[in-house]
């Protein structure tokens, strides 16, 4: 199964029958159903009892199925894999926390499951590339909040800027040719805070973001949308280039356009269809 393009995640606890439950109308593109941070240590086998129970009828949904795994190194994963690996005709991708290039080579070689990796430590970050290119990876997500405790522990108490690192999650992604999806905003009732950060991570080139809430999910989906005017100037470009000579140039809104510049306005009109 591939991994399409998804706007939203919606993070669901696999400890909880009633969120498994309200996931199943969800509108977002993807439910991730998380056996890690989600779940406490005393849980987890009863978690993975309801994700047995459930994972046929979520996946009857439109939307993707993920599952995030415990961490490479938790004594929790062997078990988690196996329910992937049982699981796997309902699941269209396996999430990896902590990712590094060497547990992705490790996960990859455990089951058959395309992977998410999610990068969360300066270890990650650095590797990001070597990451996004392992052919079993589909998608690359950034966990924000453990980058940064990661920073705070070393001793960036304030650092609250991580332009840099997303941006090279990124990049990485972009050279992989797969998604990028942006971290979480905690702050769930903060509408003005979800929509800077909707409009700080789309900008810096991120094609989806994880959402922790259900009531975020309609502003992160018009956020990483193409706006109208976005999907009308690429109608403007691909009319143009239709009327064009095959190596005649083309202007339209008094810029010139070249090949890339068409094949953006393409890709935008893709996914203003989605």
């Amino acid at each position: 199964m591939s991994v399409l393009l998804p706007r939203t995640v919606l993070a669901v606890p696999a400890s909880s029958e009633r969120f498994l439950h309200k996931a199943r109308t969800s509108t977002a593109s993807a439910l991730m159903v998380d056996l890690e941070d989600g779940v406490a240590a005393t849980g987890k086998e009863e978690a993975r009892s309801l994700v047995r129970m459930s994972a046929h009828r979520l996946a009857s949904t439109q939307r993707l199925l993920w599952l995030r795994v415990n961490a490479v190194g938790s004594p929790h994963l062997a078990a988690d894999l196996a329910l992937a690996n049982a699981q796997g005709e309902h699941l269209d991708a396996l999430v990896l926390p902590k990712a590094t290039p060497d547990t992705v080579r490790e996960i990859a070689a455990r089951t058959d499951l395309p992977l998410v990796a999610l990068v969360e430590s300066p270890d990650g970050v650095e590797d990001a590339r070597a990451i996004a290119a392992h052919p079993a990876v589909r998608a690359v997500m950034f966990g924000e909040l453990d980058y940064r405790a990661e920073l705070a522990a070393a001793g960036g108490l304030r650092a609250q800027d991580t332009s840099w690192a997303q941006a090279r999650i990124v990049n990485a992604a972009a050279c992989a040719a797969i998604p990028a999806i942006a971290g979480p905003t905690a702050a769930v009732e903060d509408e003005p805070r979800l929509r800077a950060d909707c409009q700080r991570q789309s900008d810096l080139g991120f094609t989806g973001k994880l959402c922790i809430h259900p009531a975020q999910l309609e502003l992160v989906q018009r956020a990483f949308a193409p706006s109208a005017d976005m999907v009308a100037w690429a109608r403007r470009v691909t009319t143009a280039a239709a009327d064009a000579p095959a190596d005649g140039a083309i202007a339209v809104d008094g810029s010139m356009v070249d090949k890339p510049v068409v094949d953006r306005a393409r890709r935008i009109l893709a996914e203003g269809r989605q």
